[in-house]
């Protein structure tokens, strides 16, 4: 199985993000891994930690959604197209 499965990805964080964008209205993007591994490296350059993550700090969960959010609002994650609308 490949890290590059966007349904079930291999790696903790792409399932995370993947996990979290899930959750958050009006966000929503095609599951790029490359784009995923950006967010994640974004993501602990800010200061984040997956480990303290897995463990369940709110901080953390709430970090990743603002570096989400920026990548999201700033065109580094592929949205998806609107059918329909």
């Amino acid at each position: 199985m490949s890290s590059t499965n966007p349904k079930s990805p291999v790696r903790f964080d792409h399932r995370l993000i993947k996990k979290v964008l899930s959750t958050m209205d009006k966000v929503k993007v095609v599951a790029i891994p490359s784009e995923f591994s950006r967010v994640s490296r974004v993501f602990c350059k800010a200061g984040g930690s997956w480990e303290r993550l897995q463990q369940g700090s709110q901080e953390e969960v709430e970090l990743l959604r603002r570096v989400i959010k920026v990548a999201y609002d700033k065109g580094y994650l592929t949205r998806k197209e609107k059918w329909g609308g």
